[in-house]
């Protein structure tokens, strides 16, 4: 019998493996607290479990399904980047960002959630890797656990914005961030958790209808139509301005806040961009986030510190709040598009 990632249970899952193999339901809480709450990379430390039970769980389950390749540390801001590989010899990269440089602030594990990508965004270096496959949740989960046992910290702050389009892998997603919520798995608020996305239309429409509690983030980058096509495929299938009127109906009833992503680059920061962003957005709940372009193997202009300056006073005046995120582990790789997983011959 293969061994299976035991990562990849939900907690009603694991009450369910164990009822079935003759042990207490309660064993199912105490499984997640050494997993997630204790980080534990062994079996062996379970001593609330008997030996015959620790024994049949190392035969049956593997815990971390990841290896640590490469950690990298920004000379600039503190920020660590990850490679990891998996068991089947794929690669994916995470990012801890310190977002005010020290060990006790906002502390935000930006985490992968497939190995590759499909959606062909021309800024972004995952593009070049093309699509691997998804993560499994023990995948994506063990991102977590890595991080915090090597940097010796607990994040409080978890981004799906690594490698990957999250809603196309979204039963496995959904799933980690569940048990990254649960207050014996994580315990990190659905606040603190964001999920982003190019802008899959169905699935956000089934992310708000299903009543999700975590932050959605949507990537916009163009308010042309035309011309967002030529960056981001994705407008072909699901154009913004449908995914704007889905938004303006169903987000007075839901609880959810949304983040729409805004990459400055060059040629999209004009005061005619500017203006057109103040129309979209008249309603609550949203908020716009503007980002620098990162450098990367593509052939997009970044634009300068002072054209980016005006484009922001530009949007001052809009009634939804704006903030400027900024590009951190640039030095790394590890900025926003940066991430490629760089075993990978781009």
């Amino acid at each position: 019998m293969s061994q299976r990632f035991i990562k990849n249970f939900s907690f009603h899952e694991a009450v369910d493996y164990f009822r079935e193999t003759g042990e207490k339901e309660y064993r199912a809480k105490q499984l997640f607290i050494w997993l997630y709450e204790m980080n534990a990379d062994s079996f062996d430390v379970m001593t609330n479990f008997s030996k015959e039970l620790r024994n049949r769980l190392k035969k049956e389950f593997i815990i971390s399904p990841l290896t640590l390749r490469e950690r990298l540390v920004s000379k600039k801001d503190g920020t660590e980047k990850f490679l990891f590989e998996t068991r089947d010899g794929q690669f994916i990269e995470s990012v801890f960002i310190r977002n005010d440089g020290s060990d006790t602030g906002r502390l935000t594990v930006c985490v992968s959630s497939q190995i590759g990508c499909q959606m062909g965004c021309r800024f972004c270096q995952t593009a070049k890797v093309g699509f691997r496959r998804d993560l499994q949740t023990a995948e994506i989960l063990d991102q977590l656990s890595r991080i915090r046992r090597v940097t010796g910290l607990k994040n409080n702050n978890v981004v799906f914005m690594g490698m990957g389009e999250p809603f196309m892998n979204y039963e496995n997603v959904m799933k980690a961030a569940d048990i990254m919520n649960y207050s014996f798995g994580f315990h990190i608020s659905a606040r603190k958790i964001t999920i982003s996305t190019s802008g899959l239309m169905d699935h956000i429409e089934r992310f708000i209808d299903e009543k999700r509690p975590y932050n959605l983030a949507i990537s916009l980058n163009d308010t042309v139509s035309e011309k967002r096509k030529l960056y981001m495929p994705v407008e072909k299938k699901y154009p913004f301005a449908k995914i704007s009127k889905l938004l303006r109906e169903k987000l007075p009833a839901s609880k959810n806040r949304v983040t729409i992503e805004y990459v400055m680059r060059k040629d999209n920061i004009k005061p005619e961009d500017a203006a057109r962003l103040k129309k979209m957005f008249k309603y609550g709940r949203i908020k716009l986030n503007v980002i620098p372009l990162s450098r990367g193997e593509y052939d997009l202009e970044v634009p300068a510190a002072d054209e980016i300056d005006d484009f922001i006073k530009e949007l001052e005046s809009m009634n939804i709040p704006v903030s400027v995120r900024k590009s951190l582990g640039s030095d790394i790789c590890g900025a926003c598009g940066q991430l490629s997983g760089k075993k990978y011959d781009l």
